[in-house]
């Protein structure tokens, strides 16, 4: 608990970049049951990298536990963005001995492989795409609330313009709570979502996962609902700090599209986080480049596209050859780009 609350105050205390909430230990927290949250510094002529991350036991996916010898550990960001962030600006000879003393450390560890989700604001790729393989996946939208409600409305695409016009016209209004007061509507819209686009296993958080979002981000969180007739049609939770909002997870019914509710619904989220003074609302990407879902998130923000970089290190090559066929009978999909190959049968 006293290194949690360390962590947490070294969060506080940064300026320069001001961390999201996924670098806290409250929200690695969340992901607890999948590894364990640590938080990794490299201090060096008076600057510090952080770097937090999921530890992970390879021990403890099917079939592999007989057969290995000794404990084997991988690690990865938590679900969201990530990545080793700095303290000011330290030059490559300093982002090259923090990759260097974080390979023998997960030498000592035996830490086999290392995956980073970065953040595509912060752009904290840049200085480690020289020392480790980092890799453009995708690109997300951000919207720059650091503007009036005119201005930010100007931003928006005709369309999405028109689609906010319509569902107001429709008599969809929209509430936003800062409890989980209709957390019931919200699951029941979300799980039909997920069906719907025949989501993998992963989005399928159960309510433990979000009673902890209740419970750790008090004052972090907001639900957002797109109201109709008395029901709610359209439900978001987002997740936020004094800098950045984040739409995390939602749905929308889907009888309900052609009212345009979700439009609607995002442009309020926007306006209440620019009237609290964060600066910028994350409001993520498609399943791919430029399909239907990215690009109707672009059309909150047209000129807000930023690529989103991953990062894939093997810090033994070696033993995650032989954990990859080790599971190859498991494999029940294609394994192509999924990293690490071996976690594919999970």
């Amino acid at each position: 608990m006293r290194e949690r609350e360390q962590w947490a105050k070294t969060m506080d205390r940064l300026r320069n970049p001001v961390p999201d909430i996924h670098y806290r230990p409250e929200y690695c927290a969340l992901f607890q049951d999948s590894g364990e949250p640590r938080l990794f510094k490299y201090r060096e002529g008076g600057q510090t990298i952080y770097y937090p991350y999921l530890l992970r036991q390879i021990n403890l996916l099917p079939g592999l536990g007989a057969l290995l010898d000794r404990k084997l550990y991988d690690i990865t960001s938590p679900y969201g963005y990530g990545g080793p962030l700095a303290d000011g600006a330290p030059g490559d000879s300093m982002w090259r001995n923090f990759c260097n003393c974080f390979a023998e450390y997960c030498k000592e560890q035996n830490i086999i492989t290392e995956f980073i989700r970065f953040h595509p604001l912060l752009g904290n790729h840049r200085p480690l795409s020289g020392f480790i393989p980092v890799d453009r996946v995708s690109a997300v939208v951000v919207l720059n609330l650091n503007q009036s409600e005119e201005e930010i409305w100007a931003g928006y695409g005709r369309n999405n313009r028109k689609n906010i016009n319509k569902a107001i016209h429709e008599g969809v209004r929209v509430l936003i709570e800062e409890t989980p007061e209709h957390f019931a509507d919200f699951m029941h819209i979300y799980r039909h979502t997920l069906k719907r686009n025949q989501a993998g296993e992963f989005y399928y958080f159960d309510h433990d996962f979000f009673q902890k979002i209740h419970s750790e981000l008090q004052g972090r969180f907001i639900y957002a609902h797109a109201c109709k007739d008395g029901g709610i049609i359209s439900s978001e939770l987002l997740l936020f700090n004094g800098t950045y909002l984040h739409s995390y997870l939602g749905g929308t019914l889907e009888q309900y599209f052609p009212l345009r509710p979700n439009n609607l619904l995002k442009h309020e989220a926007a306006l209440w986080a620019q009237s609290r003074g964060i600066n910028y609302f994350l409001l993520g990407g498609g399943c791919s480049d430029n399909d239907g879902i990215f690009r109707y998130k672009r059309s909150f923000a047209p000129d807000g596209v930023r690529d989103f970089y991953v990062g894939k290190q093997v810090h033994n090559n070696v033993m995650a050859e032989k954990l990859v066929s080790l599971t190859t009978a498991n494999l029940q999909k294609e394994t192509k780009g999924y990293f690490p190959a071996y976690r594919r049968c999970q």
